[in-house]
């Protein structure tokens, strides 16, 4: 039962904290868009943490998606439009409604910036550099993309909600896993 209580008790802190870290202030590293020591990231390099009680405004070209699944060869993201709502005491948070859309990324040299439950801070990678590859385990939840067998989704931060940047062939050329509360 003790066991029992220290789990409960440590998954409060641990909401508690990042109830807290939502949204930082403009002087902390997530307003230049590197990693705080909590292992929050702003949307983008180029987003602003000025409007809205500080939380993240888009650079121009970019959109928040969530993304619904990955299939294909690893490369056809099945995302949904997104908003981002703020409040100053919880920070930003997602919510999906817009129109479903399917998007490839430029290249294998996409950017890809992940959030990890394991790893500290984002980790920053392409999307032939394992980017695509834990975006697919993290939404599909499977091994591979036809497979059925459950992959380990232990590292996933588990919102998958994305800022992303649309080229004018309507690739996606650059994407950032979003913290949100």
């Amino acid at each position: 039962m003790t066991s029992i209580r220290h789990a409960l008790a440590a998954t409060a802190l641990a909401c508690a904290a990042l109830t807290l870290t939502a949204c930082q202030p403009e002087d902390t590293a997530e307003a230049t868009g590197t990693a705080s020591p909590t292992g929050t990231v702003s949307p983008s390099a180029s987003a602003s943490p000025t409007a809205k009680g500080g939380c993240p405004t888009l650079a121009k070209g970019h959109k928040y998606v969530l993304v619904e699944s990955v299939s294909g060869a690893m490369n056809t993201l099945t995302t949904k439009d997104a908003v981002q709502h703020c409040s100053s005491t919880e920070g930003a948070f997602y919510q999906a409604g817009g129109k479903e859309h399917e998007y490839t990324v430029e290249s294998g040299d996409t950017p890809i910036t992940l959030l990890h439950v394991k790893k500290s801070g984002p980790a920053k990678t392409t999307a032939a550099g394992g980017g695509l590859e834990h975006i697919r385990v993290c939404v599909n939840g499977t091994a591979q993309d036809t497979a059925t067998a459950k992959a380990d989704t232990s590292d996933c931060y588990g919102e998958n909600y994305f800022d992303v940047a649309v080229g004018g062939d309507g690739k996606l050329t650059e994407m950032t896993e979003l913290f949100g509360s």
